[in-house]
C-alpha cells in the first residue's frame, strides 16, 4: 500500500527473540557464568616445564574467556606430592582427603588442563596411576585441553597417540589442538617469539590458540545447565496478591 505524501516510512521495530529460543538464547544464559578450570600435571622436576605449560595454558583459556565476558577460577593439581597418596589408593587403599579435593576438582570442573612429561614415549606412570583411581565418570563431558613436555621434539606426537585415546575413553571431550613442548621452546624462543627449528609456530602461538579453543569448547559442552534467565520470574498477580 502506497502511503500518503509528507508522511515518513518507520519500519516496525523488531522484537528481541525470546531467551528460550535459539543460539542467541544460550549465549545469553552463559554470558557471564563464572567458569572453574583445573591444571592437572604431573611434572617431577624443580622447576618444572609440565607446571610451567599448565600455568600458561590456564592463563591462556582465562584471558579468551574474558574477552567474552566469562571470568574463571584455576585450581591447580600438581600430582607430585600426592605420589604416596596415589600409591595406596591404586592399590585398594582409602584416598586421602587431599587426594579426594583433587578427584571432586576434577568432577567438578568446566574445563581441563592436563599434562605430563613424556616418559618411555608416553605419558608418566605417575599420571597414569592417577587416572587409574579415578572413579567412573569424573572427566564425563569434561572439555579437555592436553600437553606434554619431553627434552626433544621426537615425541610431539605423544598428546595423539597415548593421550587422546586415554581422554576419549574417559569419555570426556578433547579439543582439537594440543600443546607438546620441548626443552628448547622454554629457552629463549619462547621470549623472542621465534619459530621453532622445523618451522612450526612459536610456543606462545600455540598456547594462545589452544587457550581460545578450550575457551570455546567450555562455552559450547557445558557441564552444567545453562542458565534460565526466567528462572527467578515471579508473576505480577503473586506480588500484588490476587483479588478475591
Amino acid at each position: 500500500m502506497t502511503e500518503p505524501a509528507g508522511t515518513t516510512s518507520t519500519a516496525a521495530p523488531v522484537s528481541a527473540p525470546a531467551y528460550a529460543d535459539g543460539t542467541d538464547a544460550y549465549d545469553h544464559t552463559q554470558m557471564g557464568r563464572f567458569a572453574h578450570l583445573v591444571t592437572l600435571h604431573a611434572g617431577v622436576s624443580t622447576p618444572s616445564t609440565s607446571q610451567m605449560l599448565a600455568e600458561r595454558l590456564a592463563a591462556a583459556t582465562r584471558t579468551a574467556l574474558e574477552s567474552t565476558s566469562r571470568l574463571a577460577s584455576v585450581t591447580p593439581v600438581a600430582l607430585r606430592p600426592l605420589a604416596a597418596d596415589i600409591a595406596l589408593a591404586s592399590v585398594g587403599g582409602p584416598m586421602s582427603q587431599t587426594l579426594r579435593e583433587a578427584v571432586d576438582a576434577l568432577a567438578g570442573a568446566d574445563g581441563v588442563i592436563a599434562v605430563s612429561p613424556v616418559f618411555q614415549a608416553s605419558y608418566s606412570g605417575l599420571f597414569k596411576s592417577f587416572i587409574d583411581i579415578l572413579p567412573e565418570g569424573t572427566l564425563r563431558a569434561a572439555p579437555v585441553l592436553m600437553g606434554a613436555t619431553a627434552g626433544t621434539a621426537r615425541h610431539s606426537l605423544v598428546t595423539e597417540s597415548a593421550m587422546r585415546p586415554l581422554f576419549a575413553h574417559l569419555r570426556a571431550v578433547p579439543t582439537t589442538l594440543a600443546v607438546f613442548a620441548a626443552s628448547e621452546d622454554f629457552g629463549a624462543a619462547w621470549d623472542e617469539g621465534g619459530a621453532g627449528r622445523d618451522g612450526t609456530a612459536p610456543l606462545a602461538e600455540r598456547i594462545t590458540r589452544a587457550g581460545e579453543e578450550l575457551a570455546r569448547y567450555i562455552d559450547r559442552f557445558p557441564r552444567q545447565a545453562p542458565v534460565d534467565a526466567m528462572s527467578d520470574f515471579t508473576p505480577m498477580d503473586a506480588l500484588l496478591g490476587r483479588r478475591r
